[in-house]
């Protein structure tokens, strides 16, 4: 076989060079081509796995759910070559959802025997995600990440960009329409094909990444005191009985700004753009190798 292994270097805590290279040598010392290729810069992934389409039989995204993203664009048709996550990245969200193991030892194992499993594939305009997409909060936080970051970054590498998106925070005042229903008012929204968000937090409990639509919750209150009083509730699973939250699912999600500046947006962790923006989703597209 041959094996693209894409790694971000900068993943995580940057403590998956090891990782990697375990994988790399355990599958050469298999007979499989190898080429292991390390990003340097945002859009790196993108341009290496778009020029390797269709000459390797599976992509290895050794890094986060960003690097994920990253391959998953850059592929001209996401649905033709199998691709493996080696989580070394902060959340790790859709490994997690796939219960795919991070022992590089097992993952040569999965390339050669694993079941394939076909997600769906997000749609944000003209880009893909395949696990989250929000809108608000978060968003503004992935913003101060990308001016700020040095680096790896992990955990706590996000706890200044919090309190810099905290400083002088203002909620938007976002319109979301789901499918043909009237629009809801929020002024916070997390759209995810995973039970787990930021690999903490249980958002959307009931999300698959194959269920064939996109879940969804809306924060009714996202001022500074809202936010607080959810922590807890998306810790234990519990949004869907609060009366300041929504917890539904659709096929179509359009997000606007009622007034203001537009929104920011994110999806799979990294700034992405503003508001407006739709998603939607693809019913199982994208080939996993999973145990």
């Amino acid at each position: 076989m041959k094996v693209l292994v894409v790694a971000n270097p900068a993943a995580g805590s940057g403590r998956g060079r090891e990782r990697t290279e375990v994988l790399v040598r355990r599958l050469e010392a298999r007979g499989h081509a190898v080429e292991r290729f390390a990003t340097r810069a945002p859009g790196d992934a993108c341009r290496r796995v778009a020029e390797a389409e269709g000459a390797v039989d599976c992509i290895v995204a050794a890094g986060g759910d960003g690097t994920l993203n990253e391959v998953v664009n850059g592929l001209a048709d996401p649905s033709r070559t199998p691709l493996l996550p080696l989580a070394l990245g902060t959340a790790n969200m859709l490994a997690g959802a796939l219960g795919i193991p991070r022992d590089p030892v097992v993952l040569a194992e999965l390339i050669e025997r694993g079941a394939l499993r076909r997600i769906d594939l997000g749609l944000a305009g003209g880009s893909r995600f395949l696990g989250v997409a929000g809108v608000g909060f978060d968003a503004m936080v992935t913003e101060a990440v990308r001016r700020t970051r040095r680096g790896t970054l992990g955990y706590p590498g996000y706890a200044l960009p919090i309190l810099r998106t905290l400083r002088g925070y203002r909620a938007p005042r976002l319109r979301v329409t789901l499918d043909d229903r009237a629009p809801e008012a929020c002024g916070f929204l997390i759209v995810a094909k995973l039970p787990n968000y930021g690999g903490l937090f249980a958002v959307t409990p009931d999300a698959r990444p194959d269920s064939g639509h996109l879940d969804a919750c809306l924060f009714r209150d996202a001022s500074f005191g809202g936010l607080v009083r959810i922590v807890r509730p998306a810790w234990q699973g519990r949004l869907a009985l609060r009366n300041d939250c929504l917890v539904t699912s659709a096929h179509r999600i359009r997000i606007e700004t009622e007034d203001g500046p537009p929104a920011s947006v994110q999806l799979d962790g990294d700034a992405w753009g503003k508001t407006p923006v739709d998603l939607s989703v693809e019913a199982r597209v994208v080939p996993m190798l999973v145990p």
